[in-house]
């Protein structure tokens, strides 16, 4: 008889990646009552993912740890023993183990021999008569303890990683499922069809796994995959890894360019294998990164759109140029301010329109000149005001016409010299009041031609003096609805016109007011001109003519000539 410490406790647990925060955990006890009873056992992993099936595995293996805590061994010649069976014993010197037991095992010894004198007489399990040898060496317990085979099966054990070959439906090239498994046929499979049904779900290892964040790379349908096995288990395998054959080399050609490192993709379905490159063959998303010292470079290539989004700040330095090329559109939103800063030339080329929107204000500074060249049109709408202050000179070029339309006032303010040189013609029109004031002199030269015709009154001031000079003839009309060249004073059609000359003083044309004396005075009319004077002197070169009527008054350097029907002379 022997007695074996066994502990009173044991533990369980084990881990389901579809229930990660689940507790799967178990304890249960059942102390054999002995100084170390409280010790405890703990296997991990279970070997389940449900929790009550964890319940059912501890109670067995509780009593598998407690069988054998009290155990008996013995020897028979009883024919009939074997294992499993029961049996009570008796007579034995210590009254306490005299009670029944359980056979858990029995080791059969049995031997055939007809020569009797190898066996001595009377030896114990023997029977000399019939020439044979028969011993039993048996294990019991108490029934009064639980008895539970023990595990002498061991569970199979890989004894390193393997590869295999991605597998999926036909006409898949990627085949997942929500947690990025994969399934795979391992090379030694004879039975599988490398379909989806070649193996279970398998899990893929990744360098980065979190809560909605991490890094995703799922092997495709035909690439060679690591798979290794959790704790060594065949039933949990799991995907480490990918290695490049003969069939699937890498993206960039080796030895040639080792230098380089990166990922690049495949579009899925039915993308084009090649190097990927702008216009070039291949159908795949790239970086890269050339490590190559002097041609050192970080290549990105988006297959189709590409999209970049900074929650903050973004700063970019570029050492040396920058190119940019955009194929169609551009749209560029900014929510805030916008500054730019060019320190040499700048260049824009717009080949057909260009529409500039500014809400509120804009100002520009040109340091030194500027050039603007419009091939056709320009029009410019200002809503209200407009200021233009030019710090020197400033010339105007019109090709043909030039119209300026000014809805109310137009002021100009020369602060020394004005000149206005018109090539053919030149018509200004006022539609009612045109002043004119000049500070000192004012000159009008008229090549050929001047006329002028005010539709009602004229009225012209000389404070001192006015001369008119004409070269050939000079006509002065009035009452014929006409008006006169170098006179002053108006008249409407039928009125008279006076010109009135202030005492000691009179010109030809032009009324006025001037020193003291009794005024001249010159009165025309459709009927008759009345000359008013103190002094009147009519003088010519040759010969002066009055005529009135029939009678003609001629008068000559040599002599004074009176024509007329009748001569009336009071001396």
């Amino acid at each position: 008889m022997r007695q074996e410490i066994k502990p009173g406790r044991h533990y369980i647990d084990d881990y389901d990646f579809k229930k990660p925060r689940a507790e799967l955990s178990h304890m249960r006890r059942d102390p054999p009552g002995h100084a170390h009873d409280g010790h405890e056992t703990y296997e991990w992993p279970g070997g389940y993912t449900e929790y009550g099936d964890g319940d059912a595995y501890i109670r067995v293996r509780l009593k598998q740890g407690l069988t054998g805590h009290s155990r008996v061994r013995g020897q028979s010649c009883h024919r009939a023993l074997a294992t499993g069976y029961t049996f009570s014993l008796y007579n034995y010197p210590r009254g306490d183990q005299n009670r029944q037991y359980l056979i858990t095992g029995l080791s059969y010894h049995l031997k055939e021999n007809p020569r009797v004198s190898a066996v001595a007489p009377g030896a114990k399990g023997s029977a000399a008569e019939d020439g044979s040898f028969q011993r039993y060496e048996l294990q019991a317990q108490p029934t009064s303890l639980a008895f539970t085979p023990p595990r002498t099966t061991p569970k199979p054990r890989t004894t390193g990683p393997q590869t295999a070959v991605v597998v999926g439906p036909a006409g898949e090239e990627i085949w997942t499922d929500e947690y990025g498994r994969i399934k795979v046929q391992f090379h030694w499979d004879r039975l599988g069809k490398k379909d989806q049904n070649s193996s279970c779900w398998i899990r893929v290892a990744t360098n980065w796994a979190g809560p909605g964040f991490g890094a995703i790379s799922i092997p495709r349908i035909g690439h060679e995959v690591v798979v290794d096995f959790l704790n060594g288990d065949p039933d949990y395998p799991i995907v480490t890894g990918c290695v490049y054959n003969a069939a699937n080399m890498p993206p960039w050609a080796l030895p040639a360019n080792a230098t380089q490192s990166g990922i690049k993709t495949r579009s899925s379905k039915g993308g084009a294998a090649g190097a990927g490159m702008k216009n070039g063959p291949g159908d795949a998303n790239a970086i890269r990164f050339e490590d190559k010292a002097g041609q050192e470079q970080l290549w990105l290539h988006a297959q189709k759109d590409q999209l970049t989004e900074v929650e903050n700040d973004e700063d970019k330095w570029v050492g040396n140029d920058r190119r940019k090329t955009i194929d169609r559109d551009e749209t560029s939103v900014i929510h805030r301010d916008r500054t730019e800063t060019v320190d040499r030339d700048e260049t824009i080329t717009v080949h057909n329109n260009r529409t500039e929107r500014v809400d509120h204000n804009e100002k520009i500074s040109i340091g030194d000149n500027r050039n603007e060249d419009v091939g056709i049109d320009e029009n410019i709408s200002i809503g209200k005001n407009r200021s233009k202050t030019i710090g020197k000179t400033e010339t105007d070029k019109i090709g043909q016409n030039w119209h300026v339309t000014v809805g109310l006032l137009k002021t100009q303010t020369i602060g020394m010299a004005y000149m206005q040189n018109v090539g053919g013609m030149k018509m200004m029109n006022i539609g009612v009041n045109y002043m004119e004031n000049i500070g000192v002199a004012m000159q009008t030269h008229v090549g050929m031609n001047q006329s002028l015709t005010v539709g009602q009154e004229r009225q012209v001031k000389v404070g001192s003096k006015q001369s008119t000079e004409v070269g050939s003839q000079y006509s002065l009309t009035v009452g014929g609805g006409g008006g006169g060249s170098g006179a002053g004073g108006g008249a409407g059609g039928g009125m008279a016109m006076n010109i009135t000359a202030p005492g000691g003083g009179g010109g030809s044309g032009g009324g006025g007011a001037g020193g003291g004396g009794k005024a001249s005075q010159l009165t025309m009319d459709g009927q008759s001109i009345q000359l008013n004077a103190a002094k009147i002197r009519l003088e010519a070169q040759q010969e002066i003519l009055l005529t009135c009527g029939e009678s003609t008054i001629r008068i000559t350097p040599g002599d004074i000539q009176i024509l007329s029907p009748m001569d009336r002379l009071n001396c």
